[in-house]
């Protein structure tokens, strides 16, 4: 039993926030308290929102997005949402673009055949993937940087040619920061078979919405905050139109936007602004005929002067009858606000990656192309340096009842939605034990 009636707001309706919403929901259940979402967007999903033409069946993904096997909280709450049988599992193919040419690369035998690096290359480098993928202890690799990690235990030039383009296409000029506890986050979790949903990451979140309005829970889109003020025990909420009141508050937001939303004490503020994060642009891209016709999924583009790191095409794991009969691709990059491509125009950047797609597939013609989508992220991807378990802020803040639900609280994994859903639930039984 509560205390009393609890008014629980959550700034946010990305994966964290919904995560927390449904996790709370059995407390308004009953009507004796209320969870309400406040969502800038006129969606819930965040990151992993979607894109819908008419014309097709399905969204599809702003932003690249799959599970892997064995991640529990988003296959758990697709069955208990009633979206278990809309799961598909499919046994995926990943390739390397280097030099001109692709290889496969996403098992132990594609990488013993992988022909960009010696013999005695591809054995070092697969046993320390399969060290990686055995030890659980991600925190005694924080306080080595991923580039000190993998020159030293797989060689310079696996380095070189495997990694070093790929960290540069990831984190920019940040890369030689980060620590080698992200990079195992890459490796320890990755299976060949992958998880997908049907109707895409945007139905999804859709239908947990709905659970959570079913649930008494309030959630109001376009909805933009321009302050917070803690008035006594409560949290003032200011929107465009409104003021809302809430006893326990959770933001889940960007750290960097949780800081100007609300007045921490000056020193929490000084050291946890200093944590570096970097944006993302997407292309999702409408053809007419295959890119990756070798069938590959996704694909790692191995040189840093591309203005793109990966292509993957989407109707490659999954039928493009849901897409108009048309082949659906995301070109994605990482990068930093001071990155000239950041503020390009998206006509003229579509322009410039047409000739380097065209490296890959050299039958590709810009006619192919029936539409685009471009999208920009800020605050995409945390990074992170060494020592970062000791540098992320606690959920729990030095103001009472209000809590931090972002990206860098996911570590040492990124952006992934399973584990935004985990950090909502983590939350959702913090606020439950605090009302007891």
């Amino acid at each position: 039993m509560t205390k009393a009636m609890a008014k629980i707001g959550i700034i946010g309706g990305g994966f964290s926030g919904i995560g927390c919403a449904y996790y709370l929901k059995d407390l308004a259940k009953d009507k004796k308290n209320e969870i309400t979402i406040l969502e800038n967007n006129d969606r819930v999903g965040g990151l992993a929102s979607g894109i819908k033409n008419p014309a097709w069946e399905w969204p599809i993904d702003r932003v690249i997005h799959h599970w892997f096997m064995g991640e529990p909280y988003a296959v758990s709450i697709a069955k208990e949402i009633g979206m278990g049988d809309k799961l598909i599992f499919r046994t995926t193919k990943s390739s390397c673009y280097y030099k001109g040419k692709t290889a496969e690369l996403d098992s132990a035998w594609s990488a013993l055949k992988f022909p960009f690096l010696s013999l005695a290359q591809r054995i070092r480098m697969g046993a320390v993937m399969a060290m990686l993928r055995i030890d659980k202890n991600y925190l005694r690799y924080e306080n080595e940087t991923a580039f000190s990690f993998i020159k030293r235990t797989m060689g310079k030039g696996v380095f070189e040619m495997m990694w070093e383009p790929l960290f540069v296409g990831k984190f920019g000029k940040h890369a030689p920061e980060v620590n080698a506890a992200w990079f195992w986050s890459r490796v320890h979790p990755r299976t060949k078979t992958l998880v997908y949903i049907e109707g895409g990451f945007q139905t999804y979140a859709d239908r947990v919405a709905d659970v959570i309005r079913e649930n008494n829970g309030k959630i109001f889109l376009n909805t933009s905050i321009k302050k917070i003020i803690k008035k006594g025990k409560c949290f003032e909420v200011y929107t465009d139109s409104k003021k809302f009141i809430f006893d326990i508050l959770v933001l889940a937001v960007p750290l960097h936007f949780a800081l100007k939303l609300f007045e921490f004490p000056y020193e929490y503020t000084k050291k946890y602004e200093q944590l570096k994060s970097i944006g993302a642009q997407y292309f999702v891209l409408e053809l007419k005929k295959s890119f990756l016709s070798d069938g590959t999924y996704w694909l790692n583009v191995n040189d840093a002067s591309f203005p793109f790191m990966m292509v993957a095409e989407h109707t490659n794991f999954v039928s493009k009858k849901h897409y108009d009969g048309h082949h659906m691709i995301w070109v994605g990059k990482y990068l930093d606000k001071t990155n000239p491509l950041w503020n390009m125009p998206e006509k003229k950047f579509l322009e410039i990656i047409i000739p380097y797609l065209r490296k890959i597939n050299p039958a590709f013609d810009k006619s192919w192309i029936i539409d685009s989508f471009f999208t920009r992220f800020d605050n995409a991807q945390p990074v992170m340096p060494l020592g970062y378990s000791k540098k992320i802020p606690s959920v729990k803040t030095p103001i009472d009842n209000l809590y931090l639900a972002t990206m860098n609280h996911i570590y040492p994994s990124d952006r992934g939605t399973n584990y935004a859903l985990g950090l909502g639930y983590k939350i959702a039984q913090i606020i439950k034990k605090d009302l007891l």
